[in-house]
């Protein structure tokens, strides 16, 4: 694997290769109507070459369901995005293929919500946007969170028992969702194949066992000579993305700490 960061402002383009990072991951605007907030291919082109990087993954923040059921808008939205990652293409880097993370917002709260409704919701608005996928030769890498609609690693198995498309892949988060959700061996074991690329950050609980705050690498509880190694022996990934870092410091921090635990 190699390190990979968010796309801002806190290093210096310029900067980034000398101090290890090889890729970075740029997002498309969030929900339904992110459209024009998307970058252009031009204005990735200059991203990426202000920092000589390649591009390690694409990612949209959008729901897909509601308490009854998919929302057709975000459906659309996700194919959208495909297409917009789709023609990205020879970005990037050590990819397979073009990387399209999803990230959905949270899982639906109303009075009414029908669980059922929401899981069916799920598969059918995720076949959609793999047919588009597996058309455009793009990977859709879910990314599992606790707070989201595929909260655990036993979640997407499930979902991938119903979607079975070589375009449905996993972005994988330690701390989003290990180890109150799935623990870490049995999530890595479980997703690893699928796994194209990875996050780090870390997570701190309540003693409650509800989440206190996430941050970068290094300042909760996720055990990260664990988290390498697994996700080495079993992952996919070929670029490992740092994030909720929030100064030079936090970032250095946790490159030193995730380049020790991959040695």
């Amino acid at each position: 694997m190699r390190l990979a960061m968010m796309h801002g402002d806190l290093i210096p383009s310029g900067a980034l290769r000398s101090l290890g990072f090889e890729a970075v991951q740029v997002f498309f605007g969030s929900g339904a109507q992110g459209d024009d907030k998307d970058p252009e291919p031009a204005t990735v082109d200059r991203i990426l070459a202000a920092g000589n990087t390649a591009l390690a993954a694409m990612t949209v923040h959008v729901d897909l369901v509601g308490p009854q059921g998919s929302i057709a808008a975000d459906v659309d939205r996700l194919v959208r995005c495909v297409e917009k990652t789709a023609a990205l293409d020879g970005r990037f880097g050590a990819n397979q293929k073009p990387v399209l993370i999803w990230h959905p917002s949270s899982y639906p709260k109303a009075a009414d919500v029908d669980d059922r409704a929401v899981f069916g919701g799920l598969c059918e608005a995720l076949s959609t946007a793999c047919t588009a996928a597996e058309r455009s030769d793009v990977h859709i890498a879910v990314e599992i969170t606790r707070a989201g609609s595929v909260g655990s690693a036993e979640t997407f198995m499930r979902l991938k028992d119903h979607v079975p498309s070589p375009a449905l892949k996993v972005c994988m988060d330690a701390a989003n969702f290990v180890p109150d959700r799935t623990p870490c061996d049995r999530a890595l074991r479980l997703l690893g194949p699928d796994t194209v690329i990875a996050h780090g950050k870390d997570v701190r609980f309540q003693a409650d066992g509800q989440v206190e705050a996430y941050g970068p690498v290094g300042s909760g509880t996720v055990n990260y000579p664990e988290y390498m190694q697994l996700l080495q022996q079993y992952g996919k990934a070929a670029y490992f993305v740092l994030e909720y870092y929030r100064s030079r410091q936090d970032l250095l921090r946790a490159r030193d700490i995730v380049s020790a635990a991959m040695s």
